[in-house]
């Protein structure tokens, strides 16, 4: 009997990666750096100190500071963020849920700062019952760090984790849970080689799957 639903956050509750491609596109632009089409796909699910981190190494030639390129890019994002949608299916999933009072937990590689601003225009958090972010562990995902946190709260045997990214599955699974991926980022083939123990197109096919 399933007790807790762990959800990431990027990609499963909100879509919000066509905005952060933009913001980091813009952030490069303004700083005059090139970068390869695919850069965006290759660090989906990656925080964003680690992409910045590979941009300052690899890309900038000046080596500028994260601390740099990420207050640049958090004005770019702000401008964006009453754009921001959850993820279609997200709302109706939430409230069986509830109805089946069954409690959730965001496990997530966004900051808390991060959270609180995307917090002021979807009210998204009353929904939790607790948020591990990533201010709340030294490493990150695909290390299990995040979900080992969460399972303080719960034991693994009662959650199943939804994710949209191999290095969330990566995460959820070294920590010995049960995973579901939506295919909201990646392919079903990128999924099943990252180990998720099933796949869905969206979330009507997982309330199927749950009887909610």
């Amino acid at each position: 009997m399933i007790k807790k639903v762990f959800f990431d956050f990027d990609g499963v509750v909100v879509d919000s990666e066509p905005l952060h491609a933009r913001s980091k596109a813009l952030t490069l632009q303004y700083f005059g750096i090139e970068y390869s089409p695919d850069l965006f796909d290759r660090f989906k699910g990656i925080t964003e100190l680690g992409f910045f981190r590979h941009v300052s190494e690899q890309l900038d030639p000046l080596h500028r500071s994260c601390e740099e390129f990420i207050g640049k890019r958090h004005e770019y994002l702000a401008e964006m963020l009453p754009e921001m949608p959850f993820i279609e299916g997200y709302e109706d999933f939430m409230t069986s849920l509830h109805n089946a009072a069954i409690g959730a937990i965001l496990v997530t590689s966004s900051t808390r700062e991060e959270l609180a601003n995307i917090d002021n225009y979807l009210h998204f958090s009353q929904s939790f019952e607790h948020i591990i972010a990533a201010d709340d562990t030294p490493r990150h995902k695909p290390y299990p760090d995040p979900y080992l946190k969460a399972l303080e709260l719960v034991s693994a045997e009662d959650v199943v984790v939804i994710e949209d990214s191999p290095n969330g599955i990566l995460a959820a699974e070294r920590a010995g849970c049960e995973v579901y991926a939506l295919k909201t980022s990646f392919t079903s083939t990128e999924l099943e080689a990252a180990g998720a123990d099933r796949i869905f197109d969206d979330y009507k096919a997982l309330r199927a799957a749950l009887s909610l």
